[in-house]
């Protein structure tokens, strides 16, 4: 009997050790997920009688800023934000980083790395009145088709300036990754013998064969003084059709046709961002219980709230040797909670008041 109850208190004591150590755990990582990194953030200032340190660091983080707003807002929004101060934004980094310092000529470069902290920075855009976005990074295949109106032609691959500079000189801010489609004969067939209804063919089955359930469609239409562009936009199982007119010359330059791949890239920028808006007004709360023997899933389940950006707050409520109770404050649907908790291999039971991880 004696020996019956230490080895019942040694058990209690081993699961409250386990979860006070898996308690301290789930704190230190949201701590880490807590912040935005922007990296590679560049600064050089001539380096004379009248060199500042501070003022050095003050340009890296407004450039970082720069930065981290053009991830997380889109380009419609971008006018609300640009009247702040240093100060403002220094209330928002958590740390900061300086490497690769360097004199050269006079001049002082140096590379930094800065933490903005989220929850401080989603709360200054929110009060400038704007939904911000989750800098979500994304691969998807592209299309970049260009037709020639006059002589009733389409290029893909050759001849197409489109397709050849589509991944030159990248932004660093753009959160859209672009693979292009090696060359294809039978491809080029299949739009030439639909040239005249391009914008109505359904491209989903040429789109299977390179594995991919989402696609951007870009079709270029080379006119007299513009170019029209009409997007098929997939993304996040939904079909998005978008249709802009740049008025630029026949004959691009270099410098002009780079600039016109990149205003037509910020139209799929956009609609990433807008997929990916957050709105922390609203607050959903969610209990759910995970089996307290399965140390390993909670140790996954608290770093997947810790990773998902739409989680802004979650605790362990209580825990005894059968199940671990959290609490967790979702910025969204619980059909948007279930669908990411899946896709993070997470089967959650619903049919019971408290949730519970399978």
């Amino acid at each position: 009997m004696f020996l019956n109850t230490n080895l019942l208190c040694l058990k209690k004591s081993y699961i409250f050790f386990l979860f006070t150590v898996l308690f301290i755990i789930l704190t230190i990582s949201k701590a880490e997920s807590s912040n935005f990194k922007v990296s590679d953030i560049e600064v050089t200032e001539p380096f004379d009688k009248n060199f500042k340190k501070k003022v050095v660091i003050d340009k890296a983080i407004i450039k970082a800023f720069r930065k981290l707003a053009s991830m997380t807002i889109s380009s419609d929004q971008m006018h609300k934000i640009s009247n702040y101060k240093v100060e403002e934004i220094k209330n928002l980094i958590d740390s900061f980083n300086v490497k690769d310092e360097k004199f050269i000529n006079n001049n002082y470069n140096a590379k930094f790395e800065i933490n903005f902290n989220k929850q401080n920075t989603f709360l200054f855009i929110e009060k400038k009145n704007i939904f911000p976005s989750i800098p979500n990074k994304k691969k998807i295949i592209l299309l970049p088709i260009l037709i020639d109106s006059s002589l009733e032609s389409v290029n893909v691959f050759n001849q197409n300036l489109f397709f050849s500079d589509w991944n030159s000189n990248i932004p660093n801010q753009h959160l859209l990754d672009y693979i292009l489609p090696s060359e294809d004969i039978d491809l080029v067939k299949v739009l030439n013998d639909n040239i005249n209804n391009l914008e109505e063919y359904d491209f989903s089955e040429i789109i299977k064969k390179y594995n991919f359930n989402e696609y951007i469609i870009c079709l270029i239409y080379k006119e007299k003084d513009s170019y029209k562009v009409f997007s098929k936009i997939k993304l996040d199982n939904k079909l998005k059709i978008k249709s802009r007119l740049f008025s630029e010359k026949k004959l691009l330059s270099q410098k002009n046709l780079e600039n016109l791949i990149n205003k037509i890239k910020l139209i799929y920028e956009d609609e990433w961002k807008n997929i990916n808006k957050i709105n922390r007004s609203v607050k959903l709360p969610i209990n759910l219980s995970i089996n307290s023997l399965n140390y390993k899933k909670n140790q996954e389940f608290q770093n997947f709230l810790s990773s998902t950006d739409l989680v802004s707050k979650y605790l362990i409520k209580s825990f005894n040797n059968n199940k671990v109770n959290y609490k967790i404050i979702f910025n969204g649907s619980p059909k948007q909670f279930l669908s990411i908790a899946k896709k993070n291999d997470f089967y959650i039971e619903t049919n019971q008041q408290i949730w519970k991880v399978k």
